[in-house]
């Protein structure tokens, strides 16, 4: 894979584990080691990506239905790519293998791995009958338990 397509593979992974992150108890061991991140050191820079990470959490959970949350997620998630992005190709980034190498395994550890395709593949056992859904933006439902 070419340097800027892993860059933005990486970027784009960051984004949705923002959004994956702010759905689990691990929110904040994620916005803190991804506001020391885009920090670079700086505590100002740092502080001011706390709160944009918090904003995003707050903006989600204020979302009232699951349209609104989709909605909401997606616009999150083309901000914080982008600001990965800019992350990653900063002019003057004085490391910038250590910062993909610390992006990935953020995104690994709270999201997907990145992929240039913007798939990611789950190991699953199928014990009889599946469905497989693939696409950009496919949504799914399920509910377990009985009929209402």
């Amino acid at each position: 894979m070419a340097l800027l397509d892993e860059m933005t593979a990486l970027a784009q992974a960051g984004g949705a584990a923002v959004l994956a992150a702010a759905a689990t108890d691990g929110w904040h061991r994620f916005s803190d080691r991804a506001a020391r991140l885009l920090g670079r050191g700086d505590p100002a820079l740092e502080g001011a990506a706390a709160e944009r990470l918090a904003r995003t959490a707050a903006a989600l959970r204020a979302a009232s239905d699951e349209d609104e949350r989709e909605r909401v997620g997606a616009e999150h998630a083309r901000l914080w790519r982008d600001e990965f992005a800019g992350l990653l190709t900063a002019p003057g980034s004085a490391d910038i293998d250590q910062v993909m190498t610390e992006l990935r395994t953020l995104a690994e550890e709270f999201g997907s791995p990145p992929s240039s395709a913007g798939q990611s593949i789950v190991k699953t056992t199928f014990n009889g009958p599946a469905n497989v859904q693939y696409g950009h933006h496919s949504r799914q439902n399920i509910r377990f338990g009985a009929a209402e």
